[in-house]
Formats: C-alpha cells, structure tokens, sequence
C-alpha cells in the first residue's frame, strides 16, 4: 500500500474501517542516540492511529484531519528499527459523526489510512507551537517556543521577511530562558499586498541562534491583506469584497482522499476563474498543505469549512474537536487564502453556546485577519443556538426562482446587527448525466458501500431506471437541456443576490458532479459544462440586473403586494426597467451607458445611452430607468433582448466593462371566441377572474355553451369525463393535490424539462429547455402519468406534453398530459396559470404566460388542424 493513499484505492470493499496494519523498517544512525528528538510526523491519518515502534505501543493519535508528531527517542535504537502503525476509519468502531468525517461519508465514503505523508525528523532544536499571525494593516506578530536549547540560556530571535532581497525586513528578540518562549513584531508597510489574481507573498524566516549557531530554522510564506466586515458590507483592505464561490466537497473519485495534485488544484481555480468565479469553499474538510499553497500564489480566496455537520457531540467528541481546531488552526494560520473560517455547518442544539465560543475563540487567534462564521447555514434555520458571534450572515437557501427572494425578505429584520450576507450554500441546478460517458463503471457505481440514501441508491440503478423511462442514450440529450436550465436558473438567482447586495457573496453549490448529485460546474471527466462568456456576465465584480417597479393592488377591502411577472408583459404594453449596477469594482470616476432591445430578427425596438457620474463602491446603484412602446402581436407572444453595457473608467484610474442581456416577452391577450364551459362554475368563478382570462368571452356551465365550445374544470369529475367521452375538448386544471395521481414536487429544483413535439407548442414558443419565461406558472405540483393512465382506464390515449425528468430518482413526472377520451380531448395539467407562490404574480391579469398558456390549451389544435 502507497503512503500517502486511501486504502480504498486498492479494496473493492469500501465498508471496511480496519484494522490496516502499515508496517516497514528504518535505519538510525549511532551518532543519532542519545541525541536531541527523534520524531515521525505524520500528515494526516483517518481517523485513529495506534503507533508501534519495535513492537511497543508508543502512541494513539485520534483526527483525520490534523498533523502529528510521534517522539520516538526513547524506543528507537542504532542501526534497523521496526515503526508498526494500526489505523482505523470512521465507521462502525468510530462513527462519522463522533469523529469530525465531515460530509464525504454521505457524498460516497468514507477513506481511511496514513493519506498524508509521513517523515523521520532528527532534530537537535526546534521551535514549537509557532505562529506567523498578519494583524490588520501591514503588522506581523511572531510567537513561538524554542524546544532543545541549552536549559538556563536565552537564544537569540531573528525574524526576517524576504532575506537576500532589496526589501528586507528584520526583528530581533530572544526567548525567555526558563520557558523559551519568545514574541518578535515586525512591520511590513510598504510592501506589496495580497490581493485576488494578483497575489504579493512574502517570505518570512524566523531562526533562533546561541552564540553564532543557528539552534533553529523555520519559513512561513505569508500575504498582507486586510479582510473585514463593517457597515453590513465586505472588505479587502479598502476595496469592496464580492465573494463568489463554488462548494467543494472534498470529491476525488480517483484517489478517494482530499488531496488533489499541484495541478489539479491550478486547474480548478483556472476553470471556477473563467466563470468568475474568485473563492473555493472547502465544506466539511481540511486537504492538504498543497491546496493551500497554490491558492496563496494564485491569489484565490479560501473558505475553510471545519467538518463538524450533523455531529453527535458527545465528550470524546468535543474533546475531539478541540485538539483537531487547535492542530488544524495551528498548521494552516500564515495562508492568506483563507478569508472565511467556519466552525461547523447547520449545526443543531448539540453544539451549545460555550462550546461554539470556544471554537470561535480558537479561530479568533489563529485567524485574526479573516471572516468567522460559527455555524453556516444559521443556527435558526436548523434549531441550533443562535449567537452574535458569525461576521455575517449565512443561509443555505436551496429552493425554487419563485420563493428565492421571499426566503431574503422572511430571515432579513432591521433590528438585528448591520452585518453582510454571504449565502454559505445555494442555488444547486442538477444536470443530469450521460451515464454512457461512464464507461467503464467508475467504482462509486459498483462497489459495495454502507451509503443507502435515495439519491445514492437511485444512481447506482440508473440501467434499470433509465430503461424504465424509455432513456436511450444513456441521458445525453437530458444533461444537455439540463445545463441549458440549470444557466437560466442561476442567472436569476444570482442576479437577485446581486440586486440586494454588491458585497458579501455567494457559495454555489457546487464544484463537481458527484454520485449523490449533478449540481456541478464540472462533469464527472472535470470538463467545465457552462460558457464563461455567458456566466461572466452575471458572475463577476460588477454586474448589470434588472428590477420592475413595485405596486399594490386593493383586495377585499384592502392593500396586498402586487408582484409582476420579472420578463413578460402584455402585448403592446408600455414597458418600464430600472437597470442597476451591483459595483464591487471600486469607486467609479465615471462611465458610459448603451442600451438596445430588439426582437427575434435583430430590429430595434428601442435604444437608449446615458453618461454616468461618479458612483460609490460596494453598493447597488440604479444607473437608469428603461422604457420603450411593446410591440403589438396578436399571434403568439414575442421575444424580445435587452442588451446593456456600461464602459467604466474607475478612481483608481483602471478601465473596467460590465455586459448582461435577458430575455423579455410580449403576450398577446387571449381570446377564446364567443363562449367557453365551466365545469363546477361554483367552485371556480369566486377564486379566479375568468374574465381576465379572455374578456369577451361568455363563461357558462358546459351545456350553456355551444358543443365545439372547449370546458374547464378543476376536478376529475365524472361530468367532466362524459363531456370529453361525447366529443368535447377540455382542461382539466389541477389546482389541489390528489393523492390518486399527483406528487408535490419542486418545479426547477433536481427536475429536467422537456417539451414532447405537440401542435400546442407552435402557440406557446419554448427555446428546447425551460427558461424563465415559465417564472409565473411553476407549480409545486406534478402529475404522475402511469397512475392517471390506471385511473382513465385502457380505452384513455395519455401522451405526455410537457415533462419533468428528476434528476435525482431518474424517473418522468408530467405539467401537461394530452389524453383521448372517447370522441373528445382531454388537456390535464397541474400548472399554476394564475400564479401566487412566492413571488409570482397572482391572477390572470398580472400573469401574461399563465393566461396564454391556459388560452392555448383550451383552444390547442390537434394534429392536422384544428
């Protein structure tokens, strides 16, 4: 077995936990005995380790994510000695959530064995418990212990930043000669700072010295930064701070363990960089020293994420994780990558009040210069105890476009402290996968492990639930509508992130596809799936979005919010934008603003340009108010594109560009001709304006109405049924559940729609995926074909129009159903037509698409004319 590696590289079983039993030899030389310390410092070992050395026991060492020294000297002997180590994983001995495993275990599983490095060290001297600490501004304070010196005597301290070069800097102390402790300061000011894309390290080499000998040598590579939150916004030194990341979970199917390659961790950055993307978040784990280092010289902020999520916090596990804070802090403190620490993730009531402070009192001093947030995701989403002690405010908001911003509205209060957002988790889009691209089966698909969750189980029988829904290509075609999805999804997620704030940030979730998910940015190959020319847009210091104007409307004797659909408006309505500038660029001297909306064949339907003043940094400003005369169409709705750009000459005298465009549409009001039947007008008529729906139209029972007269219910009535059996056509608008045929299902969340090739869709344009022009009829609510099928009956013909493909359990669930029923032709759909979940609009009048999609099924043709 390879030191370093996860044992699970080389058993097919991954369920087992141990023992592994590493054994091998090493030669002592005699002039080393009796000599200063002899030490095996290990990486990292998962997650218990019994170290043996020529068969007696000389230490146990518990965490998988911490450094160890073992001091041998006692037991180690001239010439060839035996070093026996015994190592457990968590599992059934140590369970995951007693010993810090963090989320990998749920993700696949989890890895075990020496998965870091592990070294002899011969020391004569050494410094112990050292800390390089950056404080605010351009100070460095150095502490530490000298180990090995002559008892009685103080060394001399010598700390120096970048020795052999013009810029040098020294300090010059001296230990305390009981303890040997000692304390130096040095001032960099003047020197290059950190910053991201641009990265200034600086070499600090701290040696300790008795009469001319140097007693003691070590080097930390450090960064002058200053990362801050006040007046509820984020900063890097006196620039605005937009963090926008990706939520990397420690998946490396190849090796297993969380130690990517020098290159491997370039390539990400490179790749999360050309989707502007500027920070990693390490959730729920602690790589190696590698990932760090790379990130300190790419200049690429760094959220660690320590892996305490869902733990059972017994004693030994709170001692636990005191010694792993402590080890981790310790080895990884002089990084100035790491801009955000957090204590845990949504953590429960388990992790009380005293202990959460004692962690945060850890992070305090080990990372003076960087964001803390005790528990990410807030402890009053998930029952836990809610503190003052986070820097800013994080939820983990994973949830539909519709109900993103009344998420916002319902945790933001103003009498809580004025702190930035920065969201630690959301906005996931799953793709799908090609499961043909994975060939041969990559282990995760064959192997035996413990994890038994849905998701998990539902990928692992992709043959014979893809088979089941008539998938034939493996889902190629499904993953590539899903990322055509999953980019819309997000740009409107993240553009109403920016519309509240232009500091804080985001954490994207997440990095790479993994078995129990296909949220990723990169593929299971790490190929990149979306544009960075279409991401950066949206995705990027500063950024360019929309916002409609607010009104109210009086219902019922009073005053309720009237929400607007965010991109459609009626047929020949005036149009109203106001466009806004999200600015984490800095502080803007002055710019230039273009504007143009044309239609489907390039023609404009209206222009603007506008000169911009100075603007303020970190904030969002609205740079103009767009409106234009909409075109007049009577035969189906019409697309228009709103593209902006703002060319900016910056304070600081640096150019900058910001660019967005969005899809807008004009719907004509339907109209339905002369009349229409209701079926259950007496249920229907108090609850939705029918004659918003088409005015002229005369709504009736369906035997006031002529017989080519199409009817509307919303039950699965037996007079519905009979109407369609002698030749009428209808829709059946499912507005309730029913536990016979419908499933409550999230509309965006996991799902891939697609449309099936229909004559209602030459009415109702759709670009080949769902976009957000479908914001305002996204419903909850599903339909489930094979049960409606069962209930109609043999003689019913169902033909799914509109579906939904879960991603996750690999299985088809229906928005709209055509079915021939006796003479007649029956549309059953569960869409929301009239809006009012969230933020959609609420009524036929304020909702365009909903009013013309019912309109269109109501009067759809039928294969070859009406």
């Amino acid at each position: 077995m390879p030191v370093p590696s996860a044992w699970e590289t080389r058993v097919a079983d991954k369920t087992l936990d141990g023992p592994a039993l590493y054994r091998c030899s090493f030669q002592v030389p005699a002039s080393r005995v009796g000599r200063g310390r002899l030490l095996l410092e290990f990486g990292a070992a998962s997650c218990w380790a019994l170290v043996r050395v020529n068969s007696i026991q000389v230490d146990v060492h518990q965490g998988m994510w911490s450094p160890f020294q073992v001091d041998i000297s006692r037991w180690a002997h001239a010439g060839e000695n035996s070093l026996e180590v015994e190592v457990w994983k968590p599992g059934r001995r140590f369970p995951a959530r007693e010993v810090l495993a963090g989320f990998l275990p749920d993700v696949a599983t989890a890895f075990g064995g020496l998965w870091q490095g592990v070294r002899l060290l011969a020391l004569d001297a050494s410094f112990g418990d050292l800390r390089v600490l950056c404080k605010p501004g351009s100070r460095i304070e150095v502490s530490g212990t000298i180990i090995g010196a002559q008892p009685g005597v103080a060394a001399a301290i010598v700390v120096e930043a970048n020795p052999g070069e013009p810029t040098v800097r020294a300090a010059r102390g001296q230990t305390d000669s009981q303890t040997g402790q000692f304390t130096a300061e040095l001032d960099l000011g003047g020197l290059a700072r950190w910053q991201a894309g641009s990265p200034a390290l600086h070499e600090i080499v701290i040696s300790a010295w008795l009469n001319n000998v140097c007693l003691a040598r070590a080097t930390r590579m450090i960064g002058l930064r200053d990362i801050a939150a006040r007046d509820g916004a984020t900063w890097i030194d006196d620039r605005p701070l937009h963090l926008r990341g990706v939520l990397d979970w420690g998946w490396h199917p190849d090796q297993i363990r969380p130690a990517p390659s020098r290159e491997a961790v370039a390539r990400q950055i490179e790749q999360s960089r050309a989707l502007g993307f500027n920070l990693i978040k390490l959730c729920l784990f602690v790589p190696d020293e590698l990932t760090f280092q790379v990130a300190d010289e790419s200049g690429e902020y760094l959220w660690l994420e320590m892996p305490l999520w869902q733990p059972h916090l017994t004693p030994e596990a709170r001692d636990l994780a005191r010694r792993e804070f402590q080890a981790v802090f310790r080895r990884l403190h002089h990084h100035p990558s790491i801009a955000v620490i957090s204590l845990g993730c949504e953590l429960n009531a388990e992790a009380d009040a005293d202990f959460l402070a004692e962690l945060h009192k850890l992070a305090r001093e080990w990372f003076p210069n960087a964001l803390v947030c005790d528990n990410s995701g807030s402890a009053e989403a998930y029952g836990g105890v809610i503190t003052a002690l986070q820097d800013f405010y994080d939820y983990h908001f994973y949830t539909d476009p519709q109900y993103f911003q009344a998420l916002v509205d319902h945790f933001d209060r103003d009498y809580r402290a004025r702190k930035p957002w920065i969201f630690g988790e959301f906005s996931d889009a799953d793709t799908g996968r090609d499961f043909n691209a994975l060939q041969p089966e990559p282990w995760w698909l064959t192997d035996r492990l413990l994890l038994d969750r849905d998701d998990f189980v539902h990928t692992r029988d992709y043959r014979v639930r893809l088979a089941a829904a008539g998938i034939a290509d493996g889902g190629a075609a499904l993953a590539l509508n899903g990322r055509r999805q999953a980019t819309a999804v997000r740009k409107f997620i993240l553009e109403q992130t920016r519309v509240n704030a232009a500091t804080g940030g985001y954490v994207v979730s997440g990095w790479a596809d993994t078995p129990i998910t296909t949220s990723g940015i990169v593929d299971d190959h790490d190929q990149a799936k979306f544009s960075g020319e279409e991401w950066l847009r949206f995705n990027a210091d500063g950024v360019l979005a929309i916002d409609r104007g607010r009104r109210r409307d009086w219902v019922k004797g009073g005053d309720r919010p009237a929400y607007h659909d965010p991109f459609t408006w009626w047929a020949g309505e005036r149009g109203e934008l106001h466009l806004l500038l999200s600015n984490a660029h800095g502080a803007i001297a002055a710019g230039q603003l273009f504007w143009r909306l044309v239609d489907a064949a390039g023609v404009d339907v209206a222009t603007g340009s506008k000169s911009v003043g100075s603007l303020p940094a970190g904030q969002v400003i609205e740079i103009a108010t767009i409106r234009w005369n909409g075109p007049k169409t009577a035969s189906g709705p019409v697309e228009l594109n709103l593209q902006a750009g703002l060319s900016l000459s910056l304070a600081g005298g640096q150019r900058a560009s910001v660019q967005n465009r969005w899809s807008l549409w004009a719907v004509p009001r339907p109209n339905l001709g002369e009349a229409a039947g209701v079926i259950g007008m007496d249920r229907l008529k108090p609850r939705y304006d029918l004659s918003a729906l088409s005015p002229d139209t005369k709504w009736a029972e369906p035997r006031a109405t002529p017989e080519d007269a199409p009817a509307l219910a919303n039950e699965l009535s037996a007079m519905l049924l009979e109407a369609v059996r002698g030749g009428r056509n209808g829709v059946l608008w499912q507005t309730q559940p029913d536990q016979r045929y419908t499933r409550p299902l999230p509309f965006w969340r996991e799902a891939i729609h697609t449309f099936s090739p229909h004559p209602l869709w030459s009415l109702v344009p759709h670009p080949g995926y769902a976009d957000l022009r479908f914001f305002s009829v996204a419903s909850d609510l599903a339909l489930d074909l094979p049960a409606l099928q069962t209930l109609l009956g043999p003689t019913a013909q169902c033909r799914p129009v509109w579906r939904r493909f879960d991603a996750r359990s690999l299985t088809w669930a229906e928005y709209i159903v055509e079915v021939q029923y006796g003479r007649g032709r029956l549309f059953v759909t569960s869409l929301r037509f009239d809006g009012g979940q969230g933020r959609q609009p609420e009524g036929f009048e304020a909702n365009p698409w909903g009013a013309w999609l019912l309109a269109s099924l109501l009067r759809a043709p039928r294969e070859g004319g009406l």
